[in-house]
């Protein structure tokens, strides 16, 4: 017998996620440029120097993501396009998003934003911000990872 020990502070997190989720799509007000609005899921973890976030965005180019710290907040903009179609009769099925997004974490301590790190490769972006420094406000630049 296995036994799995009790996290509560993870349940927490889950929770918050998932109603973070519920409120940004119920009273999200899409403008009229934008065709939906959709939010990619995120890992957020922590190691001892460092917060680390995991955001999927598969079909989103890099010139489209935008990442700012502002007062202990990250916030984590981008929009993904359809795609050119070809010549279609019907359309059978359309399960994935595509608009504008915008996610919006409170950081848990002050964070060194200048030596901030964005790096997207294969449709996953990750963002490795410092802990420490003083509050500060910075956009960070997103290198794509060979």
């Amino acid at each position: 017998m296995t036994l799995n020990r009790w996290d509560p502070f993870r349940d927490l997190l889950k929770f918050q996620e998932k109603m973070n989720r519920f409120m940004d799509s119920s009273f999200a007000e899409p403008s009229r440029k934008t065709r939906s609005v959709w939010n990619p899921a995120v890992d957020v973890l922590e190691t001892p120097d460092t917060y680390i976030f995991r955001v999927d965005l598969p079909g989103v180019g890099k010139d489209r993501i935008s990442i700012e710290i502002r007062s202990r907040r990250l916030t984590i903009k981008g929009e993904r396009d359809i795609e050119g179609e070809p010549r279609i009769a019907a359309y059978h099925s359309i399960e994935r998003e595509t608009g504008a997004f915008e996610r919006n974490f409170m950081l848990p301590g002050e964070v060194n934003a200048d030596e901030a790190e964005a790096k997207y490769k294969d449709g996953v972006l990750q963002i490795v911000l410092p802990k420490g420094g003083e509050e500060s406000t910075c956009d960070i630049s997103v290198v794509c990872r060979e």
